[in-house]
């Protein structure tokens, strides 16, 4: 017992010196999907938020400077083991084989004049502006997450800066050198999924605006994808200068603007507009020979949508989340050209404590686009365009 005390105590007095913090989410409950015809029920993780596990510290370097640091733990509630490709249900395609560091993980400098600069996996600013878009249903059920976000989450070996806050504008940079010297299966989708981004490491650049005053926030962002490509098939895993051509590759924009607004004390509006297109893609995430003869995929896609949140009561918040998503008539490989995908999203939360709730979210996706991931899942006949989510769990903060 005294041994147990006294390493507690001694537990205490660093984290006090270091100025470390844990915090977290925990979420899981009831979930049911029906995925293109096929009906699923599951005891799901993550129906309304990321479970996540934090540890963020601080140290003051004095002059206003600190450094920061954060590490991030998701793991799943309902598995024993960690995703490889992710599970069917929700389509998640994590390129990450352990829940350790799969979410935001820095190390860094901040000031309030120097504003900061972080290494590592920090969030992006079209998360932000996604986030802020859907008022609350964030990356889970009701957001429409598969549909417009193109897991521009974060991303593996990352560098952001952002600017100090003057007069309620701010901005940010996200930089993500390319990797042209390497491109095999296991490097493969190593800065994100698919559908953005995919053999080896490629360069990601990241311009974002957020004004927030008062009422009204509004945020800009405009993420650019480079992809390298080599035009000499070869299987080595480290190619000799004389096997790569370090080609441009081809380019992928996704442009996101968002604005919320404190309508009322109870009532939260929020408008989102998204553009996403891109040259003609390589979208196989495997070897080189495959990569070089996959060039297939070229988005055209134009997303809008608005979302409410009100306070019911002390206990009750309701949400609605409504959002379009078109593809051009230059979509390739990406869907159905000049079709579109409907996502209605619903939730409710009943907050039981200061940091529990019981929640209800529910989303539907029509999709003539066929644009949602929808991974692992085959076409019962005539349902190709069908897809619902339904979840009722327990989340708890601390």
């Amino acid at each position: 017992m005294k041994k147990t005390l006294v390493a507690l105590a001694a537990l205490t007095s660093v984290t006090a010196f270091a100025q470390v913090t844990i915090t977290g989410t925990m979420d899981a409950g009831l979930q049911q999907f029906n995925i293109r015809g096929n009906a699923v029920q599951d005891m799901g993780a993550n129906g309304s938020s990321t479970t996540a596990l934090i540890f963020a510290g601080t140290e003051d370097l004095g002059g206003g400077l600190k450094a920061v640091f954060q590490y991030e733990i998701d793991p799943n509630l309902t598995q024993t083991s960690s995703k490889t490709v992710g599970t069917a249900a929700t389509g998640t395609t994590s390129n990450i084989t352990t829940s350790a560091g799969n979410g935001q993980s820095f190390v860094g400098l901040t000031g309030d004049d120097f504003g900061s600069i972080k290494f590592g996996t920090p969030n992006s600013a079209t998360l932000a502006a996604n986030g802020d878009g859907n008022l609350g249903f964030g990356t889970a059920i009701g957001s429409g997450y598969r549909v417009s976000s193109f897991d521009a989450v974060r991303f593996q070996s990352s560098m952001k800066y952002d600017t100090p806050t003057v007069s309620g504008i701010s901005g940010s940079y996200l930089y993500v050198p390319k990797n042209n010297a390497q491109q095999n299966t296991a490097n493969a989708s190593s800065t994100g999924n698919y559908q953005n981004q995919v053999a080896g490491r490629d360069q990601i650049s990241e311009f974002a605006l957020a004004y927030s005053n008062g009422p009204l926030t509004a945020r800009l962002a405009s993420m650019q994808v480079q992809q390298w490509a080599d035009t000499a098939a070869t299987t080595s895993v480290i190619g000799t200068p004389a096997s790569w051509t370090n080609a441009t590759g081809a380019k992928f924009t996704l442009n996101t603007l968002s604005a919320k607004f404190n309508a009322t004390k109870e009532l939260d509006l929020a408008l989102i507009y998204q553009t996403a297109r891109s040259d003609t893609l390589n979208v196989a995430a495997s070897g080189v020979s495959s990569v070089t003869a996959a060039s297939t995929a070229k988005f055209d896609r134009k997303m809008t949508g608005m979302a409410a949140t009100y306070q019911l009561n002390p206990a009750t918040k309701l949400m609605l989340n409504y959002q379009t998503a078109k593809n051009g008539s230059e979509a390739s490989g990406t869907g159905t050209a000049s079709k579109s995908v409907k996502v209605t999203g619903l939730g409710a939360d009943y907050a039981l404590s200061k940091r529990t709730a019981a929640y209800f979210r529910y989303e539907k996706n029509d999709d003539q686009a066929d644009i949602r991931s929808t991974t692992g899942y085959t076409d019962v006949s005539g349902s190709a365009a069908k897809y619902t989510a339904t979840a009722l769990g327990i989340r708890h903060t601390f």
